[in-house]
């Protein structure tokens, strides 16, 4: 059996990923328990919050983790964001909070009450924030310590009311998605409304980019630009599955879902985007939640991480593959031969001829 520390989140759903430093990264995972065995409210598996440190990486070695494990009844369905250099914080849906320190600053910090549970959590500039359902936003002011930022827009009685996703281009220029067109921009001092589009959109991950835009990623692939009121929308001529997050790194736009990314530049004339290659470095993984930070880009799939720094993709864990990562690994390596294959024949053909 191979040692733990390389293979420690074998077994386990990944949920989130963050960058916390140039050498130092965490992601969040949930067991995978058999079906008959789950329940999402009584039966779940593990929690578990890895580290990986490139600093102490062994040479010709796979990539080295260690990790935090709670019980079957503490977090579930975690996001973790980092806050200052080599630390995080990770939540779940149920309210739990873990604020994961050097050294000694490690602790569970008291729960969420119901009125404030979030979905997920953000962090603009070096402001925390957390969002949830019913238009729930929450800033992070210290240990325990949340402050309610949308009481003027709350909505836990109607339906399709976000959140989902926050970023912002600094803390009093907001965006927050979520819902059925539910899209509100906050300016420093109050939340108002955005009316991107009269269809129907359901809005998942948001993101300010560098070029001024705001960029958002919805169900069916459909994707929004824009800031204030001006926006402009796409949707593929086939549906892809909704996206889950997007970023903006050295001059582009990647969405992410399940089973694949997607790639666009910044200001591009039109807002068709097209499958990323990974720079046909590594094969094809999808990109549930990606992370920006200290020059690096990260992506996590359900059982895979990997890492650009805007040369070179390295996968910094490949565990066992879901059947959809199977199948993507499979269609590179057919991809791959055929081209091979291809070559081959070009230089066959060429070879004849010089026989002649």
């Amino acid at each position: 059996m191979e040692d733990i520390k390389y293979r420690i989140l074998d077994g386990f759903i990944i949920h989130d990923c963050a960058i916390l430093a140039p050498n130092y990264f965490a992601v969040s995972a949930e067991e995978e328990l058999p079906e008959e065995t789950f329940d999402y409210y009584t039966s779940r598996g593990q929690t578990r919050l890895a580290i990986h440190n490139l600093k102490v990486q062994e040479d010709g070695k796979p990539p080295v983790w260690g990790a935090t494990t709670w019980n079957r009844t503490s977090f579930f369905n975690t996001r973790v964001v980092n806050t200052v250099f080599k630390e995080s914080i990770m939540i779940d849906d149920a309210g739990s909070v873990y604020y994961g320190g050097l050294g000694e600053n490690k602790r569970v910090e008291q729960k969420l009450p119901k009125h404030l549970r979030i979905e997920n959590i953000s962090k603009v500039g070096e402001q925390v924030y957390g969002v949830g359902f019913g238009r729930i936003i929450t800033k992070r002011i210290g240990p325990d310590h949340w402050e309610l930022m949308t009481e003027s827009i709350q909505d836990s009685t109607a339906k399709n009311t976000g959140f989902y996703d926050l970023d912002g281009f600094d803390e009093n220029d907001l965006y927050a998605v979520g819902g059925k067109n539910d899209i509100w921009h906050f300016d420093g001092e109050d939340w108002s409304p955005v009316d991107v589009v009269d269809a129907p959109f359901l809005p998942m991950c948001v993101c300010c980019a560098e070029d001024g835009y705001v960029y958002i990623g919805g169900a069916w692939g459909m994707i929004a630009r824009g800031r204030g009121d001006e926006w402009e929308t796409y949707m593929p001529e086939s549906r892809v599955d909704k996206f889950s997050s997007v970023v903006s790194y050295q001059g582009r736009i990647f969405f992410g879902n399940e089973s694949r990314v997607y790639v666009m530049p910044h200001n591009a004339q039109t807002l068709e985007y097209k499958e990323y290659d990974f720079e046909g470095q590594i094969s094809s993984l999808g990109a549930r939640r990606m992370d920006v930070g200290h020059g690096l880009m990260m992506f996590a799939s359900l059982s895979r991480v990997a890492l650009y720094d805007g040369v070179q993709w390295k996968m910094i864990y490949s565990g066992s593959p879901m059947p959809t990562e199977e199948a993507q690994v499979l269609e590179m390596m057919t991809h791959n031969a055929e081209e091979t294959l291809d070559a081959m024949g070009e230089l066959l053909d060429k070879l004849k001829t010089l026989k002649k």
